[in-house]
């Protein structure tokens, strides 16, 4: 079974940059709001301000951070921000779907260097380590031979328990079954002799909301992503919450009543129903997963997904907000802006009709990270490891 590796543990794996709390707070600080002056990073963090210049002066000579041009017009000496230097380090992610392989390069901010993607019917371990192999080999002599910093780990982002749903997923069951033994993380870990840091792929892409995203800068909130099963993340005090065995924020295992039975979230609001409902029609439901910029299919057949989803995904928003009170939901999914505004819509409208008393008004709101953020969140994991405030 694959267990997962708690990020802000000072026991996770070989840690390649041991920062210092302060630094990985001061680091944490910036990424958070963009660019920010030394007496402002001060104030924000109780450093005196010379315990802040020197830590400041640390990261700027590391590289990890940059001077940005001073700010004019208010009254005293100009202050200086200071911002991510995007060069400064990078982090490589492995990204496992359900019908697909990413390994993604991405830079200090979030944006991506490069990406290798790689379509397959359903996952197996003999196509992943050959794909691994394939795609770590092209980013060395494409877009790392080039690089000065050198690669701190390499993140995986992937369903846990992927056996479990092999019916759903389309798959035969014994080829699913061997990843229950598999144990991926010394596979992985010797074909690129890094450390791997790995996640669940809604909880990863929930990482890169929370890096490079959160346009509200909420500081606690519920993250759904929805994909070919739907999952999520929560966010508490600016940390993505792992739990206990890493399931933390499982929103498709929740259960909801249809008046009729129980059934997951997953059985709902996932994208293979969508893809199922095609397929009876005689559309390839599979392109919905090759294009996420912009779908053409049967629209009856689209809304009446948006109308299903967007019920099981107002219950398990307010579900989540009776027992967290979070500042908000935010969605994101393997989909089209234009198709992610209307399941948000649609959500928030249903939200108002459920009986919420006793709770604040539930806000919802689209990520901003778009459709890869599990592949952007995969590479950020080893980002997180070595550089992000601790819990």
């Amino acid at each position: 079974m694959n267990t997962p590796i708690d990020l802000t543990d000072n026991n996770a794996p070989e840690l390649l940059d041991n920062r210092s709390t302060n630094e990985r707070e001061v680091l944490s600080l910036i990424r958070h709001h963009g660019a920010l002056p030394k007496a402002t990073i001060s104030k924000m963090t109780g450093l005196s301000a010379q315990s802040a210049t020197v830590i400041i002066k640390k990261l700027e000579t590391d590289n990890l951070v940059k001077r940005l041009p001073a700010e004019k017009g208010a009254i005293g000496q100009p202050k200086i921000p200071f911002a991510l230097n995007e060069s400064g380090t990078f982090g490589v992610g492995l990204k496992i779907g359900r019908r697909s392989y990413d390994m993604t390069l991405i830079d200090f901010t979030g944006q991506i260097v490069d990406s290798i993607h790689e379509d397959t019917h359903y996952p197996t371990v003999d196509s992943l380590l050959a794909f691994v192999q394939r795609a770590y080999c092209e980013l060395v002599d494409n877009s790392l031979a080039g690089l000065e910093t050198p690669l701190i780990g390499m993140g995986i982002a992937m369903p846990f328990e992927l056996w479990s749903w092999a019916k759903e997923a389309g798959a035969p069951e014994e080829e699913l079954k061997r990843w229950q033994h598999f144990d991926i993380e010394r596979h992985v870990s010797s074909l690129v002799s890094l450390p791997v840091f790995i996640r669940n792929d809604a909880a990863a892409a929930c990482s890169a909301e929370l890096s490079f995203g959160n346009p509200h800068q909420w500081q606690h909130f519920l993250y759904i992503y929805v994909g070919t099963f739907v999952g999520g993340g929560v966010v508490l005090n600016n940390s993505l919450v792992g739990g206990h065995s890493g399931n933390a924020g499982a929103v498709g295992s929740m259960l909801l009543f249809n008046g009729e039975e129980a059934t997951q979230l997953i059985s709902q609001s996932s994208l293979y129903l969508l893809e199922q409902a095609l397929n009876q029609r005689g559309e390839r439901g599979s392109q919905l997963f090759k294009n996420t910029d912009s779908w053409h299919c049967d629209e009856l057949a689209l809304q009446t997904w948006i109308e299903a989803s967007a019920h099981g995904l107002a219950q398990a928003s307010q579900n989540a907000m009776s027992l967290l009170d979070l500042d908000g939901v935010i969605i994101e999914g393997a989909m089209p802006s234009t198709v992610k505004l209307q399941l948000i819509e649609k959500t928030q409208s249903v939200l108002s009709t459920l009986d919420s008393r006793g709770l604040s008004p539930i806000i919802v709101c689209a990520g901003k990270v778009g459709p890869k953020a599990q592949s952007i969140g995969s590479a950020n994991l080893p980002l997180l490891a070595n550089y992000a405030k601790r819990a």
